[in-house]
């Protein structure tokens, strides 16, 4: 993970984290973020594979930030 980046959800106010996948079973991928594993569904990331590094919230993968190590699209802050 870059650096634990938390960015918080306009909609709600809760924060969206980043979690690196540990694999992947179908939809659904087990990430660990903050020093725990979670599992989370990606469906709007499906082609997500271990290594690749996931913006979390609310048990749902939003968007791959790094993929396996190399950035792909910038991290979004919010301030």
């Amino acid at each position: 993970m870059s650096d634990g980046v938390r960015a918080h959800c306009v909609t709600c106010s809760d924060e969206a984290v980043e979690a690196e996948v540990v694999q992947v079973d179908g939809l659904t991928a087990t990430v660990r973020a903050l020093g725990e594993e979670a599992s989370v569904g990606i469906d709007l990331v499906p082609d997500a594979g271990p290594g690749d590094v996931l913006l979390c919230h609310a048990g749902i993968a939003l968007e791959r930030v790094v993929q396996s190590g190399r950035p792909t699209a910038p991290a979004h802050h919010v301030p």
